[in-house]
């Protein structure tokens, strides 16, 4: 691995002129567009995932407010952190054969975190089943 050109996330880059300034149109316009999206569906689905059940719990069962709202935020935290760490992270170290659960488990929190160092890839066995559908699937 001592060509560069092997190694992290490097692999897929704009070489020409035009191909740079697609990318930088694309992300100042593309950016905003996806915060805006991603604003306008939190909005509409926080009153089901988060005051409805509080009140629910608070209105129904007659706990206290304060308590519901803190178990609710520990069970969500524990459902995303299982869904986008823990999870993928098993998921990995079964399809990955030279990974562990910790080397899966950093590869989630360094790509979701956009450090992206790319001292993990997924998917470059070439002896893997389904290569290419693995690829597509890690996309």
């Amino acid at each position: 691995m001592d060509d560069p050109s092997c190694q992290g996330y490097g692999h897929t880059v704009p070489l020409s002129d035009g191909g740079k300034a697609f990318c930088i149109i694309y992300s100042v316009i593309g950016i905003p567009f996806t915060l805006l999206f991603l604003t306008a569906v939190v909005q509409r689905i926080i009153v089901y995932v988060t005051r409805r059940p509080v009140l629910y719990f608070h209105i129904r069962w007659g706990f206290s407010k304060q308590i519901v709202a803190i178990i609710h935020a520990v069970v969500l935290g524990f459902i995303t952190v299982s869904c986008f760490f823990f999870i993928p992270a098993a998921i990995f170290s079964v399809l990955e054969d030279d990974w562990n659960f910790l080397e899966s488990f950093y590869f989630c929190f360094i790509s979701l975190s956009t450090i992206g160092l790319g001292d993990y890839v997924p998917g470059e066995g070439y002896n893997q089943k389904f290569r290419e559908l693995y690829k597509i699937g890690i996309t």
